[in-house]
């Protein structure tokens, strides 16, 4: 390989830090798989939903993750139990704010709300309790839809609707 004496730039680059750390995936994990257990019943439809769901996640958050469907799998074995006690407990508010504030700087969370909704509907039925968890996580983040693809919210685009046919 000849030398390059020009060019003194180093050919490697280093792949960006990860955007979130362990513990952050263990609250999205946690998040997601409050979604299967919210209706009291577990079907394989949503563990499959729900693996799905973490390995797009782990894509667009941090490609360079190793994660596998099996390792998800086991995660939600081991913890269904303490999932299934949150929903039983009817304190579920109190951990899904202390899930919010654990990963308030999770720049992806339009893709939470939607693999919390993918998981919801997977089983064909989309109970009342999972409608809440989804509506609060978007209440709670304040997630609008339009402003993650660079489109104007709903009132910017009401105003401008109506601003146009003036």
């Amino acid at each position: 390989m000849p030398l390059n004496i020009i060019n003194d730039k180093p050919t490697t680059t280093l792949a960006p830090p990860p955007s979130i750390g362990p513990s952050s995936w263990k609250h999205i994990l946690k998040l997601l798989g409050l979604m299967i257990v919210a209706d009291g019943k577990v079907f394989k439809e949503k563990v499959d939903a729900y693996q799905d769901a973490m390995m797009e996640l782990a894509v667009v958050i941090d490609p360079s993750l190793v994660m596998t469907r099996k390792m998800v799998f086991d995660w939600f074995v081991l913890n269904k139990t303490d999932l299934t006690d949150i929903i039983d407990n009817l304190e579920y508010d109190s951990v899904l704010i202390d899930i919010f504030k654990e990963i308030r700087n999770l720049p992806h969370k339009l893709d939470v709300v939607t693999a919390m909704v993918k998981i919801g509907v997977s089983d064909g039925e989309y109970s009342d309790k999972e409608k809440m968890f989804v509506k609060k996580t978007i209440l709670y983040w304040n997630v609008r839809g339009g402003e993650a693809f660079g489109a104007p919210a709903p009132r910017e685009r009401a105003a401008k609707l109506a601003y146009a046919t003036t």
